[in-house]
């Protein structure tokens, strides 16, 4: 079933990676709802104390505070959370680092587009239309 409207959230401490993806889900998929954070902590925080459930999480790989894979291990952790859909997205990566985001549960983890293109691509393969 296609979602009229998505709520997506973003979580990415760096402002200009944060507002980039913002812009490409508001210009490409007007439909979308979006919330950012500046790290896994105030995610958690958010859904916490509100009952909004989005229909898809972001998350940057490095951040601080808490990285995506501590944000992603809390979020599996909760039987409430851990159907959410979620995306870790990451400069570059290693081999530990695949390992982790494995054992991490069943989060996906690509690589952060660099061209605002790519993130276009990325939208649309997260929310298609």
């Amino acid at each position: 079933m296609l979602l009229k409207h998505r709520l997506v959230f973003i979580v990415d401490d760096d402002d200009d990676d944060r507002f980039m993806l913002w812009q490409a889900f508001q210009k490409h998929h007007p439909g979308c709802l979006l919330y950012t954070f500046t790290n896994g902590q105030e995610l958690l925080d958010h859904l916490t104390d509100y009952a909004d459930r989005p229909d898809l999480i972001i998350l940057d790989l490095n951040m601080p505070v808490m990285d995506g894979f501590a944000t992603l291990k809390r979020l599996k952790l909760s039987s409430q959370l851990r159907t959410i859909p979620t995306v870790i997205l990451g400069s570059s990566f290693e081999t530990i680092d695949n390992l982790r985001a494995n054992e991490a549960s069943n989060g996906t983890v690509l690589v952060k587009p660099t061209r605002y293109s790519e993130l276009v691509q990325l939208t649309n393969q997260l929310c298609p239309v």
